[in-house]
């Protein structure tokens, strides 16, 4: 036996996490994806696994430590036999040398001096020696650069955006709410936002300020879809949600519209197509909201697709998503269908470039053939990126999604 000491491994874009859970004594005996620590970010909590089977010795770490990549949160006494995967663990976060931003390019020669404000104290703002050295060399006062990344740490990407504002406006625009003083009309409450809050707020406003948003709405008759349904769940005996049946069609028309797959680079310059197709599926959880993605999902079944939302559902309501759940998604279906409403314009997800809302069902009679007949209908929403897609790709996009629902046969093939 070998005794190891466990690091936290990379945690992706964040950074600086918080222990909110032990889930294990010293003594226990635990196999390699046993979770150890449950770590809470502001996108999501996450559990850290020990990597290696053995018995645990000490645990390094208590409820309420901040901790990040290269901690060592765990001592194991481990089999030989076994592989350590923990050898691979990379090197903490602050040795890893970080790329050297080329703000020179986006910077007219002759402007560079006119254009930024002189920088005052920066000590307590969260940034990278990098993007210190940088703000420094062009003077720019890094506490009225708009952070995106975690716990407000800003960026290069950050440093770039406010670079381009200040040479369109030469001043920088503030978002900021007017203070007001509401207890002057009656009593007054304050709560604070939570994490998740403060990341979607964040994360909402900047995709609505920076995407030229369009949203094109269409109804599709499910009748047929929905008595497919009632039989595959009769026959299979499992519950397959009629979500799956919507994200199967979505999987089938991104590989009909790989643009609806694509992205913009940082530079709004290339078009990035992708062979792959991750669709996200936004979870409204007690904390926020949040998007993990089911991987490949255009080479899963309809009970393959149900059996993942109904996971990831699960895993983010209890605070238990993988970092790797929440990357890498190609494009968002969001579903209100199991709460009302009939159309909505759902926010694009950057950096993908188009999100499909889903509506509530509600019947409707129409007048066929000289009867009338009443049909289940599905109001369907579709927000895109109108630097990359027009209008008419649009509605290409969403009169086949209805042509899929309503061609049960799509279904039948696939199952």
């Amino acid at each position: 036996m070998t005794l190891k000491e466990i690091k936290i491994p990379d945690l992706g874009e964040a950074e600086d996490v918080e222990v909110i859970e032990i889930c294990v004594s010293p003594g226990d005996s635990v196999g390699a994806d046993d979770p150890i620590i449950v770590l809470e970010s502001e996108k999501a909590a996450m559990e850290i696994p020990a990597s290696i089977e053995g018995k645990v010795i000490d645990i390094k770490v208590s409820n309420g430590d901040t901790v990040k990549e290269g901690t060592i949160f765990l001592e194991i006494e481990a089999k030989e036999s076994k592989k350590i995967k923990q050898d691979k663990t990379p090197q903490p976060q602050e040795n890893k040398i970080e790329e050297k931003i080329d703000i020179k390019k986006t910077l007219p020669e002759t402007s560079s001096k006119e254009i930024f404000i002189q920088p005052k104290s920066s000590e307590n703002i969260h940034a990278g020696p990098a993007v210190r050295k940088l703000a420094r060399e062009f003077g720019i006062d890094l506490s009225k650069v708009s952070p995106t990344g975690p716990r407000g740490r800003i960026l290069k990407e950050d440093l770039h955006e406010y670079v381009k504002e200040q040479l369109n406006s030469n001043k920088l625009a503030t978002s900021k709410n007017p203070q007001i003083d509401y207890s002057l009309w009656g009593e007054v409450k304050k709560e604070p936002l939570t994490k998740f809050q403060k990341t979607a707020a964040s994360n909402l406003q900047q995709s609505w300020r920076n995407i030229p948003h369009v949203t094109q709405h269409d109804e599709a008759n499910i009748d047929a879809l929905m008595k497919l349904s009632e039989k595959l769940n009769k026959h299979s005996g499992l519950k397959i949600s009629p979500l799956a049946f919507f994200v199967k069609a979505t999987a089938e028309l991104l590989e009909e519209f790989p643009l609806m797959n694509a992205s913009l680079d940082e530079n709004t310059e290339n078009i990035i197509f992708k062979d792959y197709i991750n669709i996200g599926i936004a979870v409204d959880t007690p904390k926020g909201l949040i998007v993990p993605n089911i991987k490949n999902t255009n080479k899963l079944s309809i009970q393959d697709i149900s059996n993942e939302i109904s996971k990831l559902a699960k895993a983010a309501k209890e605070r238990r998503i993988k970092v790797d759940e929440l990357k890498g998604s190609t494009f968002t279906v969001s579903s209100l269908g199991a709460i009302g409403g009939k159309f909505f314009t759902p926010i694009v997800n950057p950096p993908e470039v188009a999100i499909l809302g889903i509506s509530r069902t509600f019947s409707r009679v129409d007048m066929i053939k000289n009867n009338l007949v009443s049909s289940l209908i599905l109001p369907i929403s579709l927000s895109y990126d109108h630097r990359v897609i027009n209008g008419v790709e649009a509605v290409k996009f969403t009169s086949r999604f209805c042509e899929l629902l309503e061609d049960t046969s799509f279904f039948e093939i696939n199952y």
